[in-house]
């Protein structure tokens, strides 16, 4: 029986490369089931010890030392046809996560209605609408680069959500466009420190929960390999935090007046705050060139310590019959902080609530230089180096130590502008 934390899904990765391209999914002979998987294989090295690269909200990752977690993942996806029009997809994914494991998770189940040939329903778990490739985000074999530009992709912790969409294609002209509405709701574990407050060896994850989520996508194809995509969605925002939960008990026992103690709370309490994401991206991908950019910014209620913020990429590369240099730019920046370390209400608190910001200073630069070898179908070989500049007072998207800690003996990490080289190694393939 295979331990329920899968800590060498590496090697079962590994293995599975093998034998990737032997076959291109299963099909049942009467064409009502269909079964098919993914996975990637990914090595990560930086520069530092100082602080881990990882996903955002990822519990570890890679430093001077090299680790598979950041990338390698494997998945299934299946699906039934009950009737020509009426179909059920499953998809079940298994990466590192919140709580530093391994553990298959049920990503996607959803029921899907053709009503027509331009008009579809579906229900249930779906990828969340999020980006430009939101629905292929996890499968590094559909995408030029080793992973998703985490400068964009990382504002968003969440990658499903429950709930219904509608999705109407037509032509326009040369165009064809696909609307699509939904509404919903999406949670996901999120660790944003190594190690928790008060905790000396263990990564207590936050949940981030979005509810009541609404939202819009336009998508434009043309023949030419152009094509565009925007977003809107809207919602309520809340971070079951177990460090904000602390620093709110060091709050409400501290001398303070009540007046200082609600303004204080009100810095740390994220319940139900309003929260929007606006995103568009273009792509040309047409003969030997391949370019995309990418927009989004995340837009949060002047409520609790999550910052507003915004991030950008662009990409270009050219091919060279099956190998494809790349290059790609992007940033991300703070628009708003939304809220400022506690000084008044006695030592604790201080050093609770500066931990806890601390963890939201995500200002970052990344430049990457690539490429991708597609050796047989189905297998594509990656190389990827990152230079990722990192301003004074700023964390950006790598996993520090401790917080808490940190604020006790000075964060050298913190308190100095970094630049951090990343090299990752990958394979990825389909199956």
């Amino acid at each position: 029986m295979i331990h329920p934390k899968l800590r060498h899904l590496p090697l079962a990765a590994a293995a599975l490369v093998a034998c990737s391209g032997a076959f291109a999914g299963y099909q049942s002979p009467d064409g009502h089931f269909s079964l098919s998987g993914f996975g990637t294989l990914g090595l990560s090295k930086t520069n530092s010890d100082e602080a881990y690269f990882a996903y955002p909200g990822q519990a570890g990752g890679a430093t001077k030392h090299a680790s598979f977690d950041p990338d390698s993942k494997i998945a299934v996806q299946g699906t039934y046809k009950f009737t020509p029009t009426l179909s059920g997809t499953a998809q079940v994914m298994t990466k590192f996560d919140a709580e530093g494991q391994y553990e298959p998770k049920m990503e996607w189940a959803f029921a899907k209605w053709q009503a027509s040939p331009g008009l579809s329903f579906r229900a249930g778990r779906m990828g969340g609408p999020f980006f430009m490739i939101s629905d292929f985000r996890d499968v590094g074999f559909a995408n030029t680069p080793v992973r998703p530009n985490l400068d964009v992709y990382g504002q968003v912790p969440v990658s499903s959500f429950e709930g219904i969409d509608a999705t109407y294609q037509t032509n326009v002209g040369s165009m064809t466009l696909t609307s699509t509405i939904w509404a919903g709701d999406a949670k996901n574990k999120y660790a944003s420190a190594l190690h928790s407050l008060g905790q000396a060896n263990a990564a207590e994850a936050s949940e981030v929960v979005l509810s009541n989520i609404r939202g819009v996508n336009l998508q434009g194809e043309f023949d030419n390999g152009f094509s565009w995509r925007f977003g809107y969605l809207k919602g309520k925002d809340t971070i079951k935090s177990p460090t904000a939960l602390k620093v709110i008990g060091y709050v409400n026992a501290s001398a303070g007046t009540n007046e200082e103690k609600q303004d204080a709370i009100s810095n740390l309490d994220t319940d139900k705050a309003s929260a929007s994401f606006t995103g568009f991206g273009v792509t040309y991908d047409q003969d030997d060139i391949v370019l995309s950019a990418e927009y989004g910014r995340r837009g949060v209620e002047d409520k609790g310590y999550i910052p507003a913020t915004k991030g950008w990429y662009t990409l270009a590369g050219y091919r060279f019959g099956s190998v494809l240099p790349y290059v790609s730019l992007s940033r991300l920046s703070i628009t708003n902080p939304n809220a400022a370390p506690i000084t008044n209400l006695g030592a604790l608190v201080q050093i609770g609530s500066t931990a806890l910001f601390n963890t939201q200073k995500l200002n970052q630069d990344t430049k990457s230089v690539g490429v991708r070898w597609d050796a047989r179908n189905g297998l594509a070989v990656k190389a990827q180096y990152d230079y990722v500049s990192i301003p004074k007072n700023s964390n950006g998207q790598f996993l520090v130590d401790d917080p808490a800690t940190a604020v006790l003996s000075g964060s050298k990490f913190l308190n100095k502008p970094k630049d951090i080289s990343v090299l990752t190694l990958s394979v990825d393939f389909v199956f």
